[in-house]
């Protein structure tokens, strides 16, 4: 008995999923205005006055990218508004009289007054810069010990209720383990990606001022060494970009915490890449990690995920919560994760039409009309070629003339604008 695999043939999906991966990244001149803010980070906090200014000064005092900028997974996050969360730790010697919420009361002090900023806000582990479109968590770590593990050292943990703490950290190293784990031998699908980035990528931040305009300006004739390491144009990483896009939607008004960004980060580099394709990908990073959730419930037991690059660091030490909580937050994310997975079977075999309406679901309905829209500029060829494209329906291939016999069971995708839900010719209602 031959079993049929819907993943044998995802053509039209692994294009439209390509187009939302493009349209809630990025864009390259966000990178870029985003990159300046972390050398005006720099600035700010090295200037004449700062709290922090001398202990910045010795040469090796470091700021610099962490989390999803530097493993370029950076999307866009909610429904209704269109904001980027980035990070940057600014790593220094913290002296030995300081006490664990001296670090981050001299950090608040000393961004007061940053270009641009709407607002300031204390958090647990962090002082966050809000700017239109965007936020910038900035994170102290102390490197005092001087570990023979490169970049490795100390957080500081202070919640509003209970003592304040040091946490063991070396977001470096993780970010050099994610970018040599992922994009190996992947040449065609980064060029694949590359094409979608220049039919869908769309550019949200706003300069503060005109000397950022100018410095950005600049840097399109003139590159600077990067503050952001560069794009990672890997499979496995796009695939995250869409996880944590689902995520986002999916816990958006849930009372329950939402899974640290990072784990699910830890979970696409140690999966592997499959050439199947990227609809596969995103497929069994889902089912996979619902998989081991399921068994840690089952045996009773949490996820206890180590930074490869320095175990001390446990990467989710905040998530899922103890005791009877912990098994909701396990519960909740095994089940989105497996509705996902089930919603990707679907799909690979869907229409076009039924692909769109799953779209919107999954990543939100703005995305989604966003992306029919760039689906059909790139199909809509009126008076530029006579060749037809086609589609085939229950099977989610996109075929041309030009390299396919066109057999009767293929039928034409419009030329005309296409409606949101008749990509292919059929009625979504």
């Amino acid at each position: 008995m031959t079993v049929h695999n819907p993943f044998n043939q995802t053509d039209a999906l692994d294009e439209v999923l390509l187009d939302v991966a493009a349209l809630i990244e990025l864009s390259p001149r966000d990178r870029k205005i985003a990159e300046n803010r972390y050398r005006r980070l720099k600035t700010h906090l090295e200037r004449r006055g700062s709290p922090l200014a001398p202990y910045l000064v010795d040469g090796q005092s470091l700021i610099y990218a962490q989390g999803s900028i530097a493993t370029s997974t950076t999307i866009v996050s909610g429904t209704e508004d269109d904001r980027f969360d980035v990070d940057a730790i600014v790593e220094i010697d913290v002296p030995d009289d300081w006490d664990n919420t001296r670090a981050l009361d001299l950090l608040e002090e000393a961004l007061q007054g940053f270009p641009g900023v709407t607002g300031i806000e204390r958090c647990t582990r962090c002082v966050q810069l809000q700017f239109p479109f965007m936020h910038m968590d900035v994170t102290i770590l102390d490197r005092r010990q001087r570990l023979a593990i490169a970049r490795a050292g100390e957080i500081f943990h202070s919640p509003d209720r209970g003592p304040a703490t040091r946490v063991p950290s070396n977001p470096w190293g993780f970010t050099d383990w994610f970018r040599s784990h992922v994009g190996f031998g992947q040449e065609a699908f980064a060029e694949s990606i590359r094409r979608h980035r220049d039919a869908a990528s769309k550019s949200r931040l706003q300069y503060l001022d005109e000397e950022e305009r100018m410095v950005v300006g600049k840097a399109d004739q003139h590159d600077l060494p990067p503050a952001i390491p560069s794009a990672i144009d890997a499979q496995e990483a796009v695939a995250l970009k869409l996880l944590k896009r689902y995520l986002n939607l999916r816990y958006e008004d849930s009372p329950l915490p939402r899974p640290p960004s990072i784990y699910l980060t830890k979970r696409a580099g140690g999966v592997g890449y499959f050439e199947q394709g990227l609809s596969t990908q995103l497929y069994i990073l889902a089912s996979s990690t619902a998989e081991i959730l399921r068994q840690h419930i089952a045996d009773g037991t949490r996820p206890q995920e180590e930074n490869p690059s320095y175990p001390p660091d446990r990467i989710n030490d905040r998530w899922p919560r103890e005791d009877a909580a912990g098994i909701a937050d396990m519960r909740k994310l095994a089940e989105g994760l497996e509705y996902l997975a089930d919603r990707i079977n679907h799909m690979a075999s869907a229409s076009l039409a039924d692909i769109s309406k799953v779209i919107d679901e999954l990543f939100g309905e703005r995305i989604g009309k966003e992306q029919r829209q760039v689906l059909a500029a790139r199909y809509d060829r009126r008076g530029s070629s006579p060749a037809r494209v086609l589609s085939e329906p229950r099977t989610g291939s996109i075929y041309a003339p030009a390299v396919v016999v066109e057999p009767e069971r293929l039928r034409e995708v419009p030329r005309h604008n296409f409606h949101p839900f008749i990509l292919d010719g059929e009625d979504g209602e």
